[in-house]
């Protein structure tokens, strides 16, 4: 064997092992339940920025203060998933599945906005997403699974409650990506629109830009692998779905939305899946808004365009 050869292989080996060991790691990072499994962990100043921190904390003391009734559905793969539903304050005009983002809950990311609809005539189910809180799953899919989840989930508020009442999912982050991904779901005939604040494009996308933010060129070695490590797993693949695409079919009316300051989810991933929706549709950029923050930077453009868009989609 050649000098060469015997130098170059041993570091070949070393690479590739060095390659997997960092690909697991980052796979479990992005997709392993976090612990603690039923509470919500404390709100974070870091989450939001410091202007609207103190706005943002207020509402989520609120948000846990109110008083909801526990559901429970199995998801297609037999996890017993876990929700809370919020009677409208008044009379109902409409139900709405709150979709929550990663390691969170809609308690915390949709702060202000759970207020506005309860107070505005919306029924509400807050889920717990697989493998958060009180839901059963040992990974989470970013979306993958999750679009199925929130399909059922759809379907158990309209046995529930009746068809009677226009249907919405409104999903936030991870959940804005896992509600247009449901519409490749079969779907509840009531549902009405999605709306989809900040969401990303596919989990492999999502993956590799936040890869590329620490690891740099080592991204390109480690997502093949990563996405070995998530089948294996989590039983799925990175790439087994992808907004863009699914939109392409959709049917259902989307409302996106995205804080052209977010520097997790980049806003052109809002504006692809937008494009590609071939379904009825509405965007609303809010000017500087970080991740998942549109609500706080500017709640009248927020709310002026759910309003309209439940105002052209009602019917």
């Amino acid at each position: 064997m050649s000098t060469f050869l015997k130098i170059a292989i041993p570091a070949a080996a070393a690479v590739a092992g060095t390659a997997g060991l960092i690909s697991y790691r980052m796979m479990n990072g992005f997709l392993l339940r976090h612990e603690p499994y039923a509470d919500d962990p404390p709100a974070d100043e870091n989450y939001t920025t410091p202007d609207y921190y103190q706005a943002y904390l207020n509402e989520v003391r609120y948000n846990e203060e109110l008083d909801v009734e526990d559901w429970t559905i199995i998801s297609k793969d037999g996890l017993k998933l876990y929700a809370s539903y919020l009677p409208a304050e008044g009379e109902a005009v409409r139900n709405i599945v709150l979709c929550h983002g990663y390691h969170s809950s809609s308690r915390k990311d949709f702060g202000g906005i759970l207020r506005y609809y309860h107070e505005n005539g919306a029924n509400l189910l807050m889920i717990e997403e697989r493998a958060h809180r009180r839901s059963e799953g040992k990974y989470l899919t970013m979306g993958i699974r999750e679009s199925e989840d929130i399909a059922l989930w759809g379907a158990e508020m309209t046995r529930r409650l009746g068809e009677e009442l226009p249907l919405y999912f409104h999903g936030i982050s991870m959940g804005a990506a896992s509600v247009l991904m449901a519409e490749g779901e079969e779907l509840p005939e009531n549902l009405r629109g999605i709306i989809a604040d900040c969401g990303f494009t596919t989990p492999m996308d999502i993956a590799k830009d936040v890869m590329k933010k620490s690891l740099g060129p080592v991204t390109y070695l480690a997502i093949p692998l990563i996405n070995f490590w998530a089948g294996v797993f989590a039983g799925v693949s990175m790439d087994e779905k992808s907004a863009p695409k699914i939109l392409k079919k959709a049917q259902v009316p989307v409302l996106f939305i995205h804080g052209t300051g977010d520097d997790f989810v980049p806003v052109h991933m809002s504006i692809k899946n937008y494009q590609a929706c071939a379904a009825p549709k509405r965007i609303c950029l809010v000017d500087g808004a970080t991740h998942a923050m549109s609500w706080y930077f500017d709640q009248d453009k927020y709310r002026a365009a759910l309003e309209r868009f439940f105002a052209d989609y009602e019917v």
